[in-house]
C-alpha cells in the first residue's frame, strides 16, 4: 500500500485499532527471514535460501598411500542472513575411510544450513589402495589418525577464518562436529581423544607420525576445540577418553545391531580384519558415568547401518532433535 493510502486508511480508524495495526506491522517486518533475531533460529527452518561455497581448500598432506593430497571443504550459509556470527557444524561423510566424498551429505548439511547454521562438508583422506586398506588393523588405524587430523585442521581453518575477515560469518566461539559413519566416528574422536589420554604404543606412535594430537595437515595456530557433537553411527577407540573432556554434550544415533559400527563393544564385520570400537550403547553408559550431557537415538532390534537416515520423514526428525540439542549449547 502506498505511504500516502496509508495516511488516508488511518484517518477512520480509532486510535486503538491504529496502534494495534502498528504494531502488528512491526512484528511482520521484524519476522522477515534476513532478520538477525530470527524466532526459533537454529531449531526451526527459518531459512529457505543458501549461499553454497564449494572446493575450499583447507589443508595438504600425505596420504597413507605415500601421495600429496589438497582436502576441500564446502560451506552452506542461510542467504541474506542479517547475523554475521553464526554458529557452525563441521561434517564429514562416511565410507569406511576407504571411500565417499563430501557431496553425499550435501542434503543433510543444507538442512542444518536452512536453520541458520553454517555448515562445512569436509574431504579427507581416505585409503585407495586395496592392498593397504586389506592389510591389518594396526596400518589401518593410522588412516583413522590421518582423517581425524584433517577434521581438526577444518575446523581451524573455519575458526580462523573468523579471526581474519569473517567471509562466511562464522562465529569462533560456536563450533560444533559431527558426521555420519566414518564421519561421525572421526567427530567423537576430535571431541575427546586429546594428548591427556592414555593411549597403546602404536596408535601414539602413528600420531606422532602425523604432526601429534593436532596434525599438520594445516599450520594455524588456533584451537580446534569444538562445543559438541552429533554423531549419526559413531564410535571410540576408548571409551575411558571420555573422562577429560566431560563439558562436550553429544548427540548419538545408532542401530541395535549394527554390524558395521557396532553400538556395542565389538569388531566391525567390513573389514577382513578386527577393527573394535565402544559405540553408543556402551559410550551412552559411560557418558553417564561422568556426567557428560547426551540425548541418544536408539533403534532397538535394527540390524542395519544408518537405515534410518533412509527415512526421509525419520532423517527430518533427527535433524530437527539434534539441531534443538545443539543450540541448548550455543553461547
Amino acid at each position: 500500500m502506498p505511504i500516502q493510502w496509508i495516511g488516508i486508511f488511518l484517518i477512520n480508524i480509532p486510535m486503538r485499532n491504529i496502534l494495534l495495526l502498528l504494531i502488528g506491522s512491526s512484528l511482520l517486518i521484524s519476522c522477515g527471514e534476513d532478520d538477525t533475531n530470527l524466532g526459533g533460529r537454529y531449531v526451526n527452518d527459518v531459512f529457505t535460501n543458501l549461499t553454497e561455497t564449494y572446493d575450499i581448500e583447507y589443508g595438504r598432506n600425505t596420504t597413507l598411500n605415500g601421495n600429496d593430497l589438497s582436502v576441500y571443504m564446502d560451506i552452506y550459509e542461510p542467504k541474506n542472513d542479517n547475523n554475521d556470527t553464526r554458529a557452525t557444524i563441521v561434517m564429514a561423510h562416511g565410507g569406511a575411510f576407504v571411500s565417499g566424498t563430501k557431496i553425499q551429505i550435501r542434503e543433510l548439511c543444507r538442512s542444518y544450513a536452512r536453520k541458520g547454521y553454517v555448515v562445512a562438508s569436509i574431504s579427507y583422506r581416505l585409503i585407495n589402495d586395496p592392498s593397504v586398506a586389506s592389510s591389518d588393523s594396526v596400518v589401518f588405524s593410522e588412516a583413522v589418525v590421518q582423517s581425524i587430523a584433517d577434521m581438526r585442521a577444518a575446523i581451524r581453518y573455519i575458526r580462523n577464518t573468523a579471526l581474519n575477515g569473517n567471509d562466511y560469518g562464522v562465529d569462533p566461539t560456536n563450533i560444533f562436529v559431527g558426521g555420519v559413519s566414518a564421519g561421525a566416528v572421526m567427530a567423537t574422536h576430535v571431541a575427546y581423544l586429546d594428548e591427556n589420554d592414555v593411549t597403546p604404543s602404536y596408535l601414539q606412535e602413528h600420531i606422532d607420525d602425523n604432526g601429534g594430537f593436532e596434525g599438520d595437515t594445516n599450520d594455524l595456530n588456533v584451537s580446534s576445540e569444538v562445543s559438541g557433537v552429533i554423531a549419526y553411527s559413531g564410535s571410540l577407540f576408548r571409551d575411558f577418553w571420555m573422562a577429560n573432556n566431560v563439558n562436550t554434550p553429544i548427540f548419538m544415533v545408532h542401530e541395535e545391531f549394527d554390524p558395521i559400527v557396532p553400538c556395542d563393544y565389538n569388531f566391525s564385520t567390513i573389514f577382513p580384519f578386527p577393527v573394535y570400537g565402544y559405540g553408543s550403547c556402551v559410550m551412552e553408559e559411560s557418558m553417564m558415568e561422568y556426567g557428560i550431557e547426551n540425548v541418544f537415538e536408539f533403534y532397538p532390534g535394527s540390524d542395519g547401518h544408518v537405515a534410518y537416515l533412509g527415512d526421509e520423514a525419520l532423517t527430518n526428525e533427527l535433524i530437527d532433535k539434534s539441531a534443538e540439542f545443539i543450540a541448548g549449547y550455543i553461547d
